[in-house]
């Protein structure tokens, strides 16, 4: 588990960010995604992870932390994912 401190870092690292609009497939190395609009994923790939992130509605606002390499949302979604 990630300490307060590592967050904290990862949060205001200079490894930039993507922002993505619609049903472009993003690939990376991204560390979370923040859900800009309410997001449903058909693509979520975290590694070390169980069980299922696509498919599911996820609120406007949504934070998603982990070791992220590709997300595909639906149609008039928009997210940010934050680069390692």
């Amino acid at each position: 588990m990630a300490s307060i401190n590592d967050l904290d870092f990862k949060q205001h690292r200079r490894g930039g960010s993507v922002i993505v609009t619609g049903t472009g497939a993003t690939t990376g190395d991204f560390y979370g995604v923040q859900c800009v609009t309410a997001c449903t994923f058909t693509t979520f790939t975290m590694a070390n992870s169980t069980g299922t992130f696509t498919g599911i509605a996820y609120p406007q606002g949504t934070i998603i932390y982990g070791d992220i390499t590709a997300l595909t949302a639906s149609a008039d979604n928009i997210y940010i994912a934050f680069k390692k």
